[in-house]
């Protein structure tokens, strides 16, 4: 690895990277190949997750999936990692079909590590944020198997399930999201006042706030129009 995708996890952990929906908000583009510096942020959160210490990332496309494969491909042309890609054939099913498509692909590698569950469209987290999180999950009540951040009472993304966890929300009939909200004795709320957690972008105006936070201009991907304002 090069210096900028060391470790600095102390344990590994399995990541699932969610890039099938349509930005829909947004004109209908993909996401995950929005440009920052010349690099789609597809490739950041990669290289952030990664240098987190994710052993593995499922890539779960779906919506753009062409061009979405054809970029992931490029950036492991460049960078050696442990990607895998899931397709989501019916992806207006909505998020959580590509959460449980994800999960079950990663549950056939039996491995006894937990499952990361990160959005491609959260343009400020990087490695430092998501090995937080897994401090954090490693510092969980011992009752407690799932964790996520909270700042300022907001939910944020990622979510992380333990290995058991992950197993149950598959073996019951319920979604991952719903699954957690059955049992919120099981969940550990990490408190933070960063707001990586939170930031995403959806809307044009998440594009204006991020440019006018960073200094750093979005770029839309090749043969996309300009969002409606």
């Amino acid at each position: 690895m090069t210096g900028t995708q060391m470790s600095l996890a102390t344990q590994p952990f399995l990541a699932l990277l969610l890039a099938a929906g349509e930005g829909s908000r947004l004109g209908r583009i993909p996401k995950s190949l929005l440009r920052i510096d010349d690099q789609t942020l597809l490739e950041r959160q990669i290289v952030a997750l990664l240098s987190a210490g994710a052993g593995l990332i499922m890539v779960v496309t779906g919506n753009f999936y062409s061009d979405i494969e054809a970029e992931l491909q490029r950036v492991l042309n460049r960078i050696a990692a442990p990607v895998q890609i899931v397709r989501n054939a019916q992806p207006e099913r909505g998020q959580q079909s590509s959460v449980t498509l994800g999960l079950t692909a990663l549950a056939e590698y039996h491995a006894e590590m937990p499952v990361l569950i990160a959005l491609a469209d959260q343009p400020l987290m990087q490695a430092a944020d998501y090995a937080a999180c897994m401090q954090a999950f490693y510092n969980r009540p011992d009752e407690c198997a799932i964790v996520y951040p909270i700042v300022n009472h907001q939910r944020g993304n990622p979510v992380i399930l333990s290995p058991q966890a992950m197993r149950n929300a598959l073996a019951s009939s319920m979604t991952c999201r719903d699954y957690i909200h059955a049992h919120s004795e099981l969940v550990h709320r990490f408190a933070t006042d960063c707001d990586h957690f939170v930031f995403d972008l959806d809307a044009p105006s998440d594009l204006d706030r991020f440019r006018q936070r960073t200094g750093l201009t979005i770029t839309l991907p090749k043969n996309s129009h300009p969002p409606l304002p």
